[in-house]
């Protein structure tokens, strides 16, 4: 399984980037960890239509039930900022993962507003690539 090679998991705690196999390993693993964890309560793990969903033998494989996994549709209306907010006011997510091709003021607006709102927001770096 391969993550993309950098990614920013953001918490308001956490921000985390790398390119050799160790920091790949490492990161992927928290992010993954952290999913597992936080697919255990109520709501969805919502991932971005400009991010890229994990296949189900990763979520599998690190205890994430994938019908909890949730890809969302890219909006006619909205850009992924306000796809993401609209997401996290909802209540209905513990975690978004996201494209990185925010700003830097979008994502620390967003993972405030996450925060608020008891939602870890997962911001990935390359969303070309799949996690694996």
């Amino acid at each position: 399984m391969r993550l993309a090679n950098d990614f920013i998991y953001s918490s308001g705690i956490h921000h985390y980037s790398g390119d050799n196999a160790a920091q790949q390993y490492a990161m992927k693993t928290s992010l993954y960890d952290r999913l597992a964890l936080l697919s255990q309560q109520q709501q969805w793990i919502l991932v971005t239509s400009e991010s890229h969903r994990p296949d189900l033998r990763s979520l599998v494989s690190h205890k994430i039930p994938g019908h909890k996994v949730v890809q969302l549709r890219s909006s006619r209306t909205m850009d992924e900022y306000h796809v993401i907010r609209k997401a996290i006011l909802s209540g209905n997510a513990s975690a978004i993962v996201a494209s990185q091709r925010l700003t830097e003021q979008e994502q620390t607006l967003l993972t405030q507003l996450g925060r608020q709102n008891h939602c870890e927001v997962f911001f990935i770096a390359d969303p070309s690539r799949d996690y694996h």
